[in-house]
């Protein structure tokens, strides 16, 4: 339908000139056309999959996977992972990446099984605890990352750390049995056929979806997550929203995993990091369900569902045990990667036009032009600062007292400080064993792998790629190169050299996962992991690899002047490192592209290579380390790899702060690393509990992101004193000068 008026009548009769103006109101679209959009495979992909994933298990195993028992149980034991989803939704539609959630459903299914078993506490009293504990929980990370300003993932990553050493203290490693049959009988409850988990989810789905869909809490999630500084400004109060979303994750996994002690009728310490992957991938799978690419409850019940199916099918047709690692990774990349893609606006033509005219001679020389002198531009930096007056900026070097003092602040050289604090601590503790060399011999060549590790991620987090695969890098490079050494009897250095190739293909396959396909890193590395995972497991079996050969022991144990080998590799890999990330352009390349891409982009840098040799490097380097453990070893061990995460992560942040004053750095990496060993080898000599390491490297991981924020943050106290004092002294507002500047009058 169709309106007009004159334009004489308009406020804006001025502007456009007289005659009409067509004003079009909004007009439906067909019955057709609606029809087709919500049929799309970009609408219901999961759908779709389901549908593949049922013929091909239906033809494949039809005597198993099409029996209604089959079903009954899928549907049942799947329902506690879906609920775990569920939790994630409302966390990551306001922009909260949960790393934590995994260990959240750990500690409610040891917490209750605890005050059930060994504190002998009713039912309900004990549900009610654990769902309080979950609130603290939630808060504890809201403080984190609302308040502390740490990064999410990182808040969750250290969090889930501190976590599982609660989980271990409350369980002390072991299985928590002789629950009450009252407790057990809870999750096992059948109601038409289906546990009673299962109506549990539903009621909790419906809850969440009502929140997000049809409140307007649910729309300050939303707006929270898209866009947080705009969501402040149009009214949203963010920081509740983080606090609520938080809180409301906890709660959920605490109530997952109080439903899954009760359904195994024990307390598991070891089931909650597995929830991790598959809660992610059914959320991120779901989100490219119904709504566009935004999180969703219905989207993530479905999408949980799909995955389960395909893990399903995979068992009964008798896959190996490392399929469901396998396939959890592939679906995570596989989901984000289809949410992350967008049809490009420009037409096929369109873009083969424009390839044309951009193709000329002139065109590229042009363009070859204007990227050499924005290069030199950032090399060699730009003529004289001009300031209001005709003045010019004169650079006033500080004096060598100021400069003393800056190096030797606890903002410069903090770790030093830390290390200092630590071995006196504990030389007090523990003099008999800590004093000695032999200890310190052996924590220098012992951390030496870690540290190697450590030193992997420095260009990849300083060029912006957080890399969670790190880990399982470090696991395959050691599981590979005994592979080949043992099983294909290659020589020593063919089989090092397959090992690094190998290491490159994974660094390529990062990269193409960030860059080609937008997969926010932490996920396409997190996904990644989990495929790392899978191949390990096929490679080695699940079981150790022995009868490694004699000289390739020789590389991880030999010793000179009293410290093994992999001590010195790890000097010459951190220099190395060092000079490129610090004396060359690449290495300026490196930092610029880390803290913004888009002006490396438009100052002449190519952040694809950027990333691309970042993660490779990173690959190669933790790929290094995995053989040289395997060497130290000798033995391929499957279970080394994914203990490094948090080590190395939390030796890189610390790191940051040191020297560099926030930027990531080759040498404070190695002295967070060994601060961070130095505190773990104390404990161990002064007869601490097992679960100590982890809290720990939680703990300092935390703690460190949360004093490097706080240092980039300025006192809004001190700021408003210095204010105040100023104005009284001249009786006005001075104007700002830039410290270490002056203004000189004349050219």
């Amino acid at each position: 339908m169709t309106k007009t008026r004159d334009a004489s009548d308009s406020p804006l009769t001025g502007e456009f000139g007289a005659g009409e103006i067509q004003v079009r109101e909004w007009q439906s679209p067909p019955l057709a056309t609606r029809v087709r959009k919500a049929l799309s495979f970009r609408n219901m992909s999961a759908l779709y999959l389901f549908v593949v994933l049922f013929v091909a298990f239906a033809i494949w195993v039809p005597s198993t996977f099409l029996t209604a028992s089959t079903w009954r149980s899928l549907i049942s034991d799947q329902a506690i992972t879906c609920l775990v989803a569920l939790g994630a939704v409302p966390a990551l539609a306001a922009g909260v990446f949960e790393l934590a959630i995994g260990s959240e459903v750990g500690l409610g299914a040891v917490l209750v099984a605890w005050l059930l078993a060994d504190r002998h506490v009713p039912v309900p009293l004990a549900i009610a605890l654990t769902v309080v504990a979950a609130v603290l929980v939630g808060v504890l990370n809201w403080v984190l990352i609302a308040r502390a300003r740490v990064p999410s993932f990182i808040a969750t990553l250290g969090m889930s750390s501190v976590l599982t050493a609660v989980i271990l203290w409350l369980s002390g490693g072991a299985q928590i049995l002789n629950l009450p049959a009252g407790f057990e009988r809870i999750a096992n409850h059948q109601i038409l056929g289906l546990q009673l988990p299962v109506y549990v989810m539903l009621a909790i789905a419906i809850l969440v979806w009502y929140v997000l869909e049809r409140t307007p809490a649910g729309r300050g999630v939303y707006a929270a997550g898209a866009d947080p500084d705009a969501a402040a400004l149009a009214g949203v109060r963010v920081s509740r929203v983080i606090l609520c979303a938080a809180v409301a994750c906890a709660v959920i996994g605490g109530v997952a995993g109080l439903l899954e002690s009760s359904q195994l009728s024990t307390g598991d310490p070891t089931i909650g990091p597995g929830y991790l992957l598959p809660g992610i991938a059914a959320v991120f799978l779901g989100s490219t369900q119904f709504r566009g690419g935004r999180m969703n409850v219905w989207g993530t019940v479905v999408a949980a569902y799909v995955i389960a199916t395909g893990v399903k099918g995979l068992q009964l047709a008798g896959a190996p045990t490392w399929i469901p690692d396998l396939f959890n990774g592939a679906a995570l990349l596989v989901a984000v990667g289809i949410a992350a893609h967008q049809k490009s606006p420009v037409s096929r033509t369109a873009a083969v036009r424009r390839l044309l005219r951009s193709a000329t001679r002139s065109v590229r020389s042009a363009r070859r032009a204007r990227r050499a002198e924005q290069l030199a531009r950032v090399r060699g930096g730009v003529g004289d600062l001009a300031v209001a007056g005709g003045g010019k900026v004169a650079w006033t070097p500080p004096t060598f007292a100021a400069r003393t003092l800056r190096r030797l602040s606890i903002r410069n050289i903090g770790a030093l400080y830390l290390l200092a604090f630590i071995v006196v601590v504990f030389s007090l503790w523990v003099p008999a064993t800590f004093l000695t060399s032999g200890t310190w011999r052996s924590l220098i060549s012992d951390q030496a792998i870690t540290c190697l590790a450590a030193v992997a991620l420095v260009p990849v987090i300083a060029s912006g790629v957080v890399d969670l695969a790190v880990g399982a890098e470090v696991g395959l490079g050691g599981i590979l190169v005994a592979w080949l050494l043992a099983d294909r009897h290659l020589t020593v250095p063919m089989a090092v050299g397959v090992t690094l190739l190998c290491a490159v293909a994974v660094g390529l396959v990062n990269w193409a996962l960030i860059v080609r396909g937008r997969i926010p890193p932490f996920i396409a590395t997190l996904g990644m992991s989990s495929v790392l995972v899978a191949v390990i497991a096929w490679v080695s079996g699940g079981t150790q690899i022995l009868d490694l050969p004699a000289g390739f022991q020789k590389i991880g144990n030999h010793q000179i002047l009293g410290l093994q080998l992999p001590v010195y590799i790890l000097l010459v890999i951190a220099v190395i490192t060092w000079y490129v990330v610090e004396r060359t352009p690449a290495g300026r390349q490196l930092y610029a592209t880390g803290a913004n891409p888009a002006a490396a982009r438009l100052a002449g840098i190519r952040t694809s290579r950027v990333i691309l040799l970042a993660t490779i490097a990173c690959a190669v380097i933790a790929a290094v380390a995995g053989l040289l453990e395997s060497a130290q070893l000798g033995t391929g061990d499957p279970t080394v790899g994914p203990g490094y995460l948090l080590p190395t992560i939390a030796a890189v942040f610390l790191g940051s702060t040191q020297f560099k004053n926030g930027r990531m750095n080759v040498w404070g990496t190695v002295v967070g690393a060994y601060v961070i060993a130095t505190g773990v080898k104390g404990l161990q000599l002064a007869g601490a509990p097992t679960w100590s390491p982890e809290l720990f490297d939680g703990v300092i991981l935390i703690a460190v992101v949360a004093l490097a924020q706080y240092q980039r943050r300025p006192s809004a106290w001190a700021a408003r004193i210095r204010k105040l004092v100023k104005r009284d002294r001249a009786g006005q507002t001075p104007e700002r000068a830039q410290p270490g500047f002056k203004a000189t009058k004349g050219g």
